[in-house]
């Protein structure tokens, strides 16, 4: 049991944080103005650490590409079924929405922070690109950050010997800022929750309804998702003694993920999981690592809900189906770069077209549904790895 609490410790001060912050702003609204500076703080600190570590920890993971090779068709048999999955599940959470109706009727005070609108040409060209080199470095400029990164890590890759010094330098860049990224997580409980204390004084304490109706949907979707859909593509795929050894081998490493809040350590369980039910060893060793930092299954389904409550958040409507790629997108991301849910954060903020300031309302959703999230994504890892050996087999 200790060992459990330990494992969520930070993931419990995050929600105990945020819990005292809405009850401040719910009940003593009168000391939300002394508490919103330092939530101000601890965001503007996060905004300033997030630019260099997509920076260095994508064109860092384009500098190693030439080491990627090895992975052959086995690599493009399981993109394709990674991709099958995410938008699976990126309808699943859309349909969700649609079936519940706004998550967060309060956001009207909100919009305000929406950007000004573009045409379609315009928004495109500033989604991908900024027109001048310093711009790469803001909050408002993730998705062309990311994008720069990635080719100048495929030219230092490219470069060679004559590159190695600079992609050295991106490595312990990368680690540094990453530690930096550690200590300041150690003030997330207070800072989200002087955010959220200031959140709720200042749009009233239906916002709180409004976490907890987020909360509920998401824990009965992953609760489909972990007990019917999942089962159901391996059933459909593996026929019934692949459907029965799936149940027989998935609960303990399923149960490693809850107990350590990580698909991470949950990983050797995986691979050891789809290889008893019939995966080839070789499959099973490349795809559920590769799985377990790229798929993120279960929070694709989450990122949909953080799209659905920020638009209702700020007044702007039901999402569009387009929010399925948003979600995907800052999924993908979470996944790719390290400490990367605030990253993925940004991104949803930079796409929906809301002030990045508003980061900390998604990053509140990621954190009350961190727990049923990192158990779907853990089973959902050896679920790809099933279908992509089946795949391979045809």
């Amino acid at each position: 049991m200790n060992a459990v609490l330990k494992n969520y410790a930070s993931t419990l001060a995050m929600l105990a944080g945020v819990l005292a912050g809405g009850l401040i702003g719910a009940f003593w609204p009168a000391a939300a103005p002394y508490l919103k500076p330092f939530g101000d703080i601890f965001l503007n600190l996060l905004f300033s650490l997030v630019i260099p570590l997509v920076f260095c920890s994508i064109a860092l993971s384009f500098c190693r590409l030439r080491s990627g090779g090895r992975l052959g068709s086995l690599l493009l048999r399981s993109g394709i079924v990674f991709l099958g999955i995410w938008l699976l599940y990126g309808l699943a959470g859309y349909l969700c929405v649609l079936c519940s109706g706004p998550l967060a009727a309060a956001g009207l005070s909100f919009s305000d922070a929406v950007l000004p609108a573009q045409s379609r040409a315009d928004a495109l060209v500033s989604a991908f690109s900024v027109p001048d080199f310093p711009q790469l470095f803001s909050k408002y400029s993730i998705l062309p950050l990311m994008i720069f990164s990635a080719l100048l890590g495929a030219g230092i890759s490219a470069a060679g010997e004559k590159g190695a010094p600079m992609a050295r330098a991106l490595d312990a860049c990368n680690e540094a800022v990453m530690r930096a990224m550690d200590y300041l997580m150690v003030l997330a409980p207070v800072g989200l929750g002087c955010y959220f204390a200031a959140s709720v004084a200042e749009i009233g304490a239906s916002v709180l309804g409004g976490y907890l109706k987020v909360f509920g949907l998401y824990a009965l979707l992953a609760f489909l998702l972990f007990a019917v859909v999942n089962p159901a593509l391996v059933l459909l795929t593996r026929g019934k003694a692949g459907f029965a050894a799936f149940w027989r081998h998935i609960v303990p490493p399923s149960l490693t993920a809850l107990a350590t809040a990580s698909s991470s350590v949950a990983m050797p369980g995986n691979i050891e999981a789809a290889r008893r039910m019939g995966v080839d060893e070789s499959v099973s060793g490349a795809v559920v690592p590769l799985a377990t930092n790229l798929l993120k299954a279960g929070s694709v389904a989450g990122a949909v809900l953080k799209v659905a409550f920020l638009m209702a958040f700020c007044g702007m409507g039901t999402p569009s189906p387009a929010c399925i790629g948003i979600a995907v997108l800052a999924a993908v991301v979470s996944g790719a770069v390290a400490n990367g849910g605030v990253t993925g954060d940004l991104l949803i903020c930079a796409l929906v077209g809301v002030d990045p300031s508003l980061v900390g309302v998604v990053m509140i959703i990621g954190t009350i549904i961190d727990i049923p999230a990192t158990l779907l994504n853990s089973q959902t890892n050896v679920v790809a790895a099933l279908l992509t050996d089946r795949s391979l087999q045809k």
